[in-house]
């Protein structure tokens, strides 16, 4: 059981970082000796200041030591957590999400680890969000069902990017939101580029319904349903990397798209229209084009206002 003096509180500038660490440590050593790589299992102390600084850090205090811990974030900032993209609940503009929560090993099943849980839905509501979300193993049953017990629903599955294992997001509507929660169209295309990137096939096939279709209009080709469109990008031959330019909303209800893939020595753009159906990808219409060096007639002693950019400064 807790102590009556376990307090909890924002992390301080004093707190000692390396007992945090160390706590973290103890907490995942089972799930580690499970064979089940989470980071806070062998995390260095840099990436623990790191974790902790994308979010605001509670600690759990007895007397003056650290026996709990859990860090609470809005949507993740994408220019410096792109990884986060992989699930669209790490990118919600409703949402929270949370990760490294720990309690000390002879205090775990005393209340402790609900009452960070708690602390974190209160962070959420105060700052106007209305879900909640966080990820954990998809082996962990006895985390699943914990988790499970208090509210928490399974939402999606990612394969995070080292892990020996695949995991399960799981969210909690906050006060009355609906569910299922109706979809964030923008964070699920960011979300396939994402795991395309990752090469997470099992993943982004997930986000196609089973009969969507995809047309190449500058190739003329059409896919007929999700495991062709699946497959032609897990075909195609390696050496890609893709970065997403941009992503919106179209008032038609559409979502769009414009992507980069590095092949070197070739780069190409994509444009995508994506339309969706019952909250998953119905249909795409994606136009390719190549990065190349203009024709020699187009020129200023030609043209007037005109100028020739290196080729790829412009979208840096």
């Amino acid at each position: 059981m807790t102590s009556t003096r376990t307090t909890i509180r924002a992390l301080l500038p004093g707190d000692a970082l390396a007992d945090l660490t160390a706590l973290l440590h103890r907490a995942y050593a089972p799930l580690g000796a499970q064979g089940l790589n989470y980071t806070a299992v062998d995390q260095t102390v840099e990436v623990t200041r790191r974790r902790c600084a994308q979010g605001v850090c509670f600690v759990a205090v007895d007397g003056e030591r650290i026996v709990g811990t859990v860090t609470v974030a809005g949507p993740a900032d994408l220019s410096g957590q792109a990884w986060a993209q992989q699930t669209p609940w790490f990118c919600r503009s409703d949402a929270a999400h949370l990760h490294q929560l720990a309690v000390e090993p002879a205090l775990q099943g005393g209340g402790l680890g609900r009452r960070l849980l708690d602390r974190c839905a209160d962070w959420s509501r105060a700052q106007g969000y209305r879900y909640l979300a966080l990820d954990t193993a998809v082996p962990a049953a006895h985390l699943r069902r914990a988790y499970a017990k208090f509210g928490y629903i399974d939402a999606d599955e990612v394969q995070w990017q080292g892990k020996r294992y695949r995991s399960v997001v799981m969210v909690l509507p906050l006060d009355g939101a609906p569910w299922p929660a109706p979809v964030d169209g923008v964070a699920l295309v960011r979300a396939l580029w994402a795991r395309m990137q990752a090469r997470d096939w099992i993943g982004a096939r997930r986000l196609y319904a089973i009969d969507a279709t995809m047309l190449w209009h500058t190739s003329g080709e059409r896919y007929g349903d999700a495991d062709a469109i699946v497959r032609v990008n897990a075909t195609y031959p390696e050496g890609w990397a893709i970065r997403v330019v941009d992503a919106a909303a179209l008032a038609d209800g559409r979502m769009l798209s414009v992507v980069e893939v590095a092949q070197p020595p070739q780069r190409f753009f994509a444009t995508s229209l994506f339309t969706l159906r019952d909250d998953l990808i119905a249909q795409v219409d994606e136009y390719w084009a190549t990065v190349e060096p203009p024709p020699d007639w187009r020129n200023a002693e030609n043209l007037g206002a005109y100028e020739r950019l290196r080729l790829g400064a412009a979208d840096k």
